[in-house]
């Protein structure tokens, strides 16, 4: 059973991999096989962050994601906004996988998501969310490589 599930996994991952490189920006694989709670019938999860000026149904359009592929689409603002307020992406986030970094917001994204994990954290957004100059928004340190 375990070399199955491995075997499943590393397909998912290679799955997740050839479809990140056919979107913009920043990806993160999210949901089950990401947590390591998945199961055959479980589905690619991806959250992109890239800078979309289309509306939210209209963003992927021109992508061709493979079957069983889940996309998720924000642009850096609405996923800085998402975890500063603990929003449940921010969980994905905090234990998702990042597949690639185009925007350079991948570490900070996570900084932020796994504040949410911690009773503090959830608690300080609660209180309300930090400027985006707190947050390191879009547009302040944008370039800057993840580690």
């Amino acid at each position: 059973m375990f070399r199955f599930r491995e075997a499943l996994r590393a397909k998912a991952l290679a799955l997740a991999k050839a479809a990140a490189e056919a979107l913009p920006g920043t990806v993160f694989l999210v949901g089950s096989f990401a947590r390591g709670d998945f199961s055959e019938d479980s589905d690619v999860d991806l959250l992109v962050v890239a800078e979309f000026s289309e509306p939210p149904h209209r963003r992927l359009l021109d992508v061709d994601v493979p079957p069983g592929v889940e996309v998720i689409a924000l642009t850096p603002r609405e996923a800085f906004r998402a975890v500063e307020r603990c929003y449940p992406v921010a969980e994905d986030v905090a234990l998702g996988v990042v597949l690639k970094d185009e925007l350079g917001i991948a570490q900070r994204l996570v900084e932020f998501a796994r504040r949410c994990r911690s009773p503090e954290g959830a608690e300080a957004s609660q209180s309300g969310p930090p400027s985006p100059q707190d947050a390191g928004g879009p547009g302040l340190e944008a370039g800057r490589a993840a580690t």
